[in-house]
């Protein structure tokens, strides 16, 4: 089941303050099962909701709307997405078209720090049709978050971002041992091998 944001900053705080979830529950007026049900994401809450619990249990609240970053995991499975299903251009165009738009997340990823870094990260990239390329992005953003010694966010752990049998990157054998040789530890558990040296700029 996929966690909202919501889920795992709810969690967050009320282990920070030292809280079970009974007595948050307890605090927030609302049953124990409401407050699991929503830290394991089963349940989204409401804003009003949210905010009782958040402020009576003594968690602080601050909701902004803000304009997504082009830049981020999320802007970069969007483009993924389109760019697989374009029809306009034949396969090859779309999956080098796809690729770049990783390699670019890649990219702008290891030049962020770790607050912004966090925040191009946070919000989870929409699912494509092909689990060969969400395994790709889920795998960079895990590889540099991991680089930063920073938790890749929970989303990069949905089994669906996760491909077997293994995607190697190139075509042909030729490069296969050099890919499994060096490809980094992230891409490897997601499935998707890829040469170090093929995630570099070109």
């Amino acid at each position: 089941m996929k966690k909202s944001v919501a889920a795992a900053l709810l969690a967050e705080a009320r282990h920070r303050r030292g809280l079970t979830q009974r007595e948050l529950a307890t605090r927030a007026g609302v049953p124990q099962s409401t407050v699991a049900a929503i830290e394991a994401g089963r349940r989204n809450p409401t804003v009003d909701l949210l905010t009782r619990i958040a402020e009576r249990g003594g968690l602080g609240l601050e909701l902004r709307v803000t304009r997504a970053s082009e830049d981020s995991a999320a802007a970069t499975g969007r483009r993924v997405a389109a760019a697989l299903v374009t029809a306009d251009h034949e396969l090859g165009w779309r999956e080098d078209a796809a690729l770049r738009a990783v390699l670019d997340l890649r990219d702008r990823l290891l030049r962020a720090d770790g607050a912004a870094l966090a925040a191009l990260v946070a919000d989870p990239p929409t699912l494509s049709e092909n689990s060969r390329w969400d395994a790709f992005v889920a795998g960079v953003v895990e590889e540099i978050c991991c680089r930063a010694n920073q938790n890749p966010p929970p989303w990069t752990q949905e089994p669906e971002r996760f491909t077997r049998p293994f995607w190697y990157l190139a075509d042909g054998e030729t490069f296969r041992e050099w890919e499994l040789l060096t490809v980094p530890a992230a891409l490897l558990r997601h499935g998707v091998l890829a040469a170090a040296r093929e995630l570099e700029s070109v």
